[in-house]
């Protein structure tokens, strides 16, 4: 008995021998991307010992390799049938239904791992960034505080508590976790972005603008520069969010949007010719309305009024329901006429503003009152008719807004004028 025994025994060492031999070659063939060999070989060791989970897995990597996601997915599937407690192959079976779109699928499945293991990082890496995609901010940020609990010299879990915390709008613990992720790693840019971001929102502008400094010492990217730029754009610091931008055009000189940045900040600080450098730049690559007003009045400004009026009706082309562009357009159209001394048409194009519907606006009666007068003194100092001063000063309506009042008495005081002159002329 005790003969057959140590036969037996031998025999299954043999046989686990050969069977680690048989995973060693595979893996081998693997390693050195023989993947045709290796799919051969997995086939038929399957078929010699088709109860051995370890081949199946096998398999399903090597099929994964060569992006044969069905038949990777039916092998792993194969192989948690002869071993369901095995976490290696619960795991890639979560992977390969990510690369097919199946998210909610492998969600179950890794949250099926992190229950038998909850220090499985991979799976507790991948589930968080599943709930913080599907915005279960609180979810995601259980599962990284267990990781950090069990790891807290990891900057990547305290990072993503902070996003989390971002996303929850606890700011005050947004902040400590990212300070604490920047102590864990200071090259980690992600985190002086996320804590910038903290401070922009609660509005301490030059901590925000600090941390993005220590970010740019370690990687000077154009969307730091770009950063900075955009919160000095915030606060109305438009001459210090230049330099700032032409720092990150200096590394991308082909973003018109970056273009059109720095030209808008030149515009607001009356630096009309640098405006007009940048912008035209970006206006040959973007149809964007902001360009097209802001050279149409770039120009208006130089005396170049015929170029001026082009870009107004760029921008009314690319303009379909901001009503309220529209009507500010237009009337800088009618300016333009009005400065090339063709009042018809000025007038012509006032009368198409005030047809524009602008609807819920606070300021109608304001602007529309604006543009009625305009058209009234341009009958009554440019065409010399009274009558017809006296029709749109009529029009000129009393409105609800105190600031426009001064409008409606000054309509009021003008017809009163300009009957009296016609009464005295004979005229009225």
């Amino acid at each position: 008995m005790k003969k057959i025994i140590i036969l037996f025994l031998f025999a299954l060492y043999s046989l686990n021998g050969l069977t680690q031999s048989k995973v060693d070659e595979l893996n081998l063939l693997i390693i050195n991307n023989k993947y045709t060999e290796a799919l051969r070989l997995s086939e038929e060791l399957i078929n010699k010992y088709p109860d051995n989970a370890q081949y199946y897995y096998q398999q399903s990597i090597v099929f994964k390799l060569l992006y044969k996601f069905p038949q990777a997915i039916s092998s792993i599937k194969k192989a948690i049938e002869l071993d369901s407690l095995n976490l290696d192959y619960l795991t890639k079976y979560g992977t390969l239904l990510t690369k097919k779109d199946r998210d909610k699928e492998a969600a179950k499945i890794f949250k099926n791992i992190l229950t038998a293991d909850s220090n499985h990082i991979y799976s507790g890496i991948w589930l968080s960034n599943y709930f913080l995609k599907e915005k279960e901010y609180e979810k995601a940020a259980s599962i990284l505080f267990n990781l950090y609990s069990n790891d807290t010299t990891n900057g990547y879990f305290a990072r993503n508590l902070g996003l989390c915390s971002i996303k929850l709008k606890d700011r005050k613990e947004a902040i400590k976790w990212l300070q604490k992720a920047i102590q864990l790693d200071s090259t980690d840019i992600k985190s002086y972005e996320y804590i910038s971001r903290v401070y922009t929102a609660i509005e301490k502008f030059d901590l925000a603008i600090e941390y993005l400094n220590k970010a740019i010492k370690i990687d000077p990217s154009k969307e730091l520069y770009v950063q900075i730029g955009d919160i000095h754009v915030m606060r109305n610091h438009n001459f210090r969010a230049i330099p700032a931008y032409l720092d990150a055009y200096s590394l991308d000189s082909d973003d018109e949007f970056l273009a059109k940045s720095i030209g808008v900040c030149y515009f607001r600080i009356k630096k009309f010719k640098k405006a007009k450098q940048y912008l035209d730049i970006a206006k040959s690559e973007l149809m964007d309305l902001q360009i097209f007003q802001h050279l149409g009045y770039i120009h208006s400004e130089m005396g170049q009024i015929d170029s001026s009026t082009y870009f107004y009706k760029e921008a009314l082309a690319i303009l379909q329901t901001d009503n309220g562009s529209i009507f500010s357009i237009k009337e800088s159209i009618a300016k333009n006429y009005y400065a090339l001394n063709d009042f018809n048409k000025a007038i012509e194009i006032y009368n198409e503003a005030l047809e524009v519907d602008l609807i819920n606006e606070y300021w109608i009666s304001y602007k529309k009152n604006k543009v009625i007068i305009d058209i009234a003194a341009i009958y009554e100092d440019k065409l010399d008719d009274k009558l017809k001063a006296i029709e749109y000063y009529e029009k000129v309506i009393e409105p609800e807004i105190s600031i426009n009042k001064n409008y409606y008495t000054y309509a009021q005081q003008q017809i009163t004028k300009l009957k009296e002159e016609l009464f005295f002329e004979g005229g009225y």
